[in-house]
């Protein structure tokens, strides 16, 4: 499966986002976590300072544990642990909840800063973490310790509720980030890929402008239009090549015509006079091809010249279609043209379209075979179908029936006539009056041309 570039950038960008997001998490919870701690510590200490100030005759423990759970904010009175000792070493206080394993003198102590005879420590006690503080005084000393597990529990408890909240906005608007992100980072290319589209044949004096662009883009854009402008160059010296040789060949092939005619109304050798007349079919063909280059030339170059008027279609397609009929062999001709179809058109140039067309279905109608042609008015136009079997035509090669000089494979000999240009310039005439020539998909031994013009 492909995605697009945009849907890659998206998610690409949705992730460094979401992780973004996961670390800064991660690192808030150790911070929010060490903030904490801190201030367990600094109650800690509060409460063994207090501790070894108490004056235990008559004192009942169990309150005492109860006062200093609560301020502690711990959830259970095994979760706290108490021991008061005298100078004498002997402990006058201690919890009922002691753990008989643990020995205040093994553990590593640090001063608590700003505690003055407070030490901290932390360790280990049957599969939970504790804080513990160590207050020693001229009296003795006082340790005062807590689990941690209801201060992670609570601040787990608070993260959560926050997440909850948090989490689902922070995740839109990161996608909502990362689509804009996305967005504008694929606008300069969309700018690119509008631009590409839009080129043609006449459109290769168009540039984009880089003002305003960032500079990757801007070399991108540079490169287009410098492409752009080797192409509009290599193009216009073709089309001017083609046009020129066109023009220069006119003259000669027209004196040439003249003089072979001239030489047949002289000559009284019948077989002279073939094989001159034969010459002259040769010019007149070469003369008819020079004339479809320098068509094609013009509108390559955007310069064919429409000379536009009111034209009835159906009526010249008629006339076209009744000569037609007398090129015909064992061939026949089927027609269903609506009256009255009429359009502003150039009325030699749609002559010589429809001429094309038709003299291309009967050079390569299959013998025995029906040729069709159907017209009708769509909406918003003409539409003109012609139809003829034909000697099957393998699928890579109908894909290029408009190529110029193209001839199929059961036609590229010299008893079926044609240049390979009529299709060509057929579609030429009909952009250049805003329609359309297409090859319909089909039997490949059936060739359909749909023709659309423009109505009125």
């Amino acid at each position: 499966m492909t995605i697009s570039f945009r849907t890659r950038l998206f998610v690409v960008a949705a992730l460094i986002v979401s992780t973004v997001l996961a670390a800064v998490i991660g690192a808030g919870w150790s911070t929010v976590l060490q903030v904490e701690v801190e201030r367990l510590d600094q109650r800690l200490c509060m409460e063994a300072r207090r501790l070894d100030r108490q004056p235990w005759q008559g004192e009942d423990p169990g309150r005492l544990e109860v006062d200093v759970m609560a301020k502690l904010r711990l959830g259970a009175i095994e979760q706290l642990m108490l021991r008061h000792e005298p100078l004498s070493g002997q402990p006058d206080f201690q919890s009922s909840h002691w753990r008989s394993e643990l020995n205040i003198d093994q553990l590593r102590w640090a001063d608590a800063k700003g505690q003055g005879l407070c030490s901290l420590s932390s360790f280990e006690s049957r599969g939970s973490d504790w804080r513990a503080a160590l207050y020693a005084s001229a009296s003795g000393r006082s340790f005062v310790a807590a689990d941690l597990a209801e201060t992670s529990a609570e601040l787990q408890t608070a993260l959560r509720r926050a997440l909850t909240m948090v989490v689902p906005m922070a995740l839109a608007l990161a996608a909502l980030g990362a689509w804009l992100l996305a967005s504008l980072t694929m606008r300069p290319v969309n700018r690119l890929r509008e631009a590409m589209r839009g080129v043609t044949q006449r459109g290769l004096d168009q540039r984009l402008a880089t003002s305003g662009e960032d500079r990757e883009f801007r070399e991108l854009i540079a490169a287009y239009n410098a492409m752009l402008a080797s192409l509009e160059k290599s193009f216009q010296q073709a089309s001017r090549f083609s046009a020129d040789a066109a023009h220069e060949l006119k003259t000669p092939l027209t004196i040439l015509q003249g003089r072979l005619e001239q030489a047949v109304s002289r000559s009284d050798n019948p077989a002279v006079q073939a094989e001159l007349s034969s010459l002259q079919d040769e010019v007149g063909r070469l003369a008819g091809i020079t004339r479809k280059l320098l068509l094609l030339s013009q509108a390559d170059a955007g310069r064919l010249t429409l000379q536009l008027a009111p034209t009835d279609l159906s009526a010249m397609l008629g006339a076209l279609l009744s000569d037609a009929e007398m090129l015909l062999g064992d061939q026949t001709l089927r027609s269903a043209i609506a009256p009255h179809l009429s359009t502003q058109a150039d009325v030699l140039l749609i002559r010589q379209l429809f001429n094309n067309l038709i003299s291309n279905a009967v050079r390569y109608c299959r013998p025995g075979g029906s040729i069709a042609v159907a017209a009708r008015t769509l909406a918003g136009g003409i539409e003109v179908i012609f139809a003829n079997p034909c000697e099957t035509v393998a699928q890579d090669l109908r894909s290029h029936f408009f190529d110029r000089f193209f001839r199929g494979d059961a036609s590229r000999n010299r008893r079926v006539e044609g240049s390979g240009l009529g299709l060509s310039l057929a579609r030429e005439i009909a952009r250049a009056h805003g329609g359309e020539l297409v090859l319909m998909p089909g039997a490949l031994d059936e060739v359909r041309l749909r023709l659309w013009l423009p109505g009125p």
